[in-house]
């Protein structure tokens, strides 16, 4: 509903993708647009795409007619002569009258024949007439001569204006549960969570969370496709995403918890999975590619998405498969390649007395390869080889050992760090470790399981301090992860 400049994608999508014909009669004219053009875009989560393009009469009017595959939901028309300034709109009904002015198109809105969009716009006019007595209080407020008495009156007085307007907000609610708005309006309700009684065998904190991962839906309508795509829905679901306890593990639970409540509607089950894959697919955050393996593997592997093509599928079981081997917390996978001196080292044999160690895989022709190890080998000395007792097996991608060779020579890497090859592929490593560009830093405990990878050169020490500092301390927890 601002008038705010936003970005139109260039790629429109079909609406017949969404929606079966309907019959419209929807009349809309804006004052200041005659002769212009105006653009009819769809919320889609937080993007926007362009679903048709209008054009206005010498009278400022257009009419939407006829049989037209518009879905339900939030549309909003921009107009390029005005910067890309727009209104919002709910088509839900397929016949009414909108009426507004160029000097402000949201507040001078006149609604006929809409439910939907009258209780729109009397919100949003109700929200501007409290903004602004809000605001004309706010400037006494942030005057360091108010005295405290004006002050508390003042904030009291705001206080109670902005209740009356919750208040008014439920009631409206309350009277039209249906309405696409008002169901907007209630996603973005906080769900209240209840006091649990201590339980030394299931702390309360553990218990409310368990509660919130469970309940924070219970305001949305999975089964509302309109919903789902408002602007609302998906921002607030990877949001959440992002603000639970951060282990993969627990991320991944907490998604399928969604899922199976969106499952209630095959569009919504579609549109969320997308999204939730979208995210984690592009993830660089360490440990995330266990969750894109879960949900291929639970969802995208097992037919439960009928919408992607069997090509897409075989892509995916091939990248999961790929990732697998080197997810955090797998043994690393064991290798045998040769030394400078064409020898025969086994991976797991030369890094036994390691307590940690860092595998690196490198080529001397790479540029950030030629930047990092000589910082690793610095970090290294300083602190990880006497500290923590950390050895590292460093592996060269190429074949040819002159150039790996030459790359240890001038970065002083002999005599120090175990460096290795693998002339003839017989290891496998590239696909092992899925080694398609470098460097590739991973770092593993004594047992061989990885704790850590795609960590900044400078995070590497606190990385294995952390780790080490957190084993010390839960002994437990290190053994039952070598198992």
């Amino acid at each position: 509903m601002k008038q705010s400049l936003f970005i139109l994608f260039t790629l429109a999508f079909s609406l017949g993708n969404y929606a079966q014909g309907r019959n419209f009669d929807i009349q809309i004219k804006v004052k200041g647009m005659e002769n212009q053009m105006g653009i009819l875009a769809y919320n889609h989560g937080a993007q926007k795409f362009i679903a048709d393009t209008l054009y206005f009469n010498n009278k400022g009017i257009v009419e939407i007619k006829g049989d037209k595959n518009y879905s339900d939901g939030i549309y909003l028309i921009a107009f390029p002569s005005m910067n890309l300034n727009s209104f919002e709109f709910i088509i839900r009904e397929t016949t009414f009258q909108l009426a507004t002015d160029t000097n402000n198109l949201a507040l001078n809105m006149v609604v006929k024949n809409s439910l939907e969009n009258q209780i729109m716009y009397n919100d949003l006019k109700e929200a501007v007439k409290t903004t602004r007595i809000m605001d004309s209080t706010s400037a006494i407020l942030a005057d360091s001569n108010t005295t405290i008495a004006t002050r508390k009156k003042i904030e009291e007085e705001r206080k109670k204006i902005n209740q009356e307007y919750t208040d008014r907000r439920i009631e409206v609610i309350n009277q039209n549960p249906k309405a696409l708005y008002n169901k907007v309006l209630s996603v973005m309700r906080d769900v209240p969570i209840p006091e649990f009684p201590e339980d030394k065998e299931n702390p309360s904190n553990n218990v409310r969370y368990n509660y919130l991962i469970h309940h924070y839906w219970d305001n949305i309508d999975f089964n509302d496709e309109a919903l789902i795509k408002s602007p609302v829905v998906i921002p607030r679901v990877l949001s959440f995403l992002d603000q639970i306890y951060q282990h993969p593990d627990s991320i991944s639970n907490a998604i399928d918890i969604i899922l199976e409540k969106a499952s209630v509607n095959q569009e919504t089950f579609k549109i969320l999975l997308n999204e939730i894959i979208g995210k984690y697919a592009k993830s660089n955050i360490m440990g995330q590619e266990s969750i894109y393996v879960h949900l291929l593997d639970k969802y995208f592997l097992i037919g439960k998405t009928p919408w992607v093509d069997q090509t897409t599928i075989d892509k995916m079981r091939e990248r999961a498969d790929a990732l697998r081997p080197t997810l955090i917390g797998k043994t690393a996978p064991d290798i045998t390649v040769y030394d400078l001196n064409n020898r025969i080292v086994n991976f797991s044999q030369s890094i036994k007395n390691n307590n940690y160690t860092i595998l690196i895989f490198w080529n001397s022709e790479c540029s950030h390869c030629k930047k990092e190890i000589p910082e690793i080998m610095e970090i290294w000395k300083d602190s990880l080889q006497k500290q923590y007792n950390v050895g590292v097996f460093s592996v060269s991608t190429e074949i040819e050992r002159e150039h790996a060779q030459k790359f240890v020579d001038d970065n002083h890497l002999n005599n120090e760090w175990t460096n290795v090859y693998d002339p003839t592929g017989e290891s496998n490593f590239r696909k092992l470790y899925d080694i398609n560009a470098t460097p590739v830093v991973i770092i593993l405990d004594k047992e061989r399981k990885i704790f850590a990878k795609k960590i900044a050169v400078q995070d590497i020490p606190y990385v294995i301090s952390v780790y080490d500092e957190y084993h010390k301390t839960h002994p437990k927890s290190k053994n039952s992860s070598s198992k």
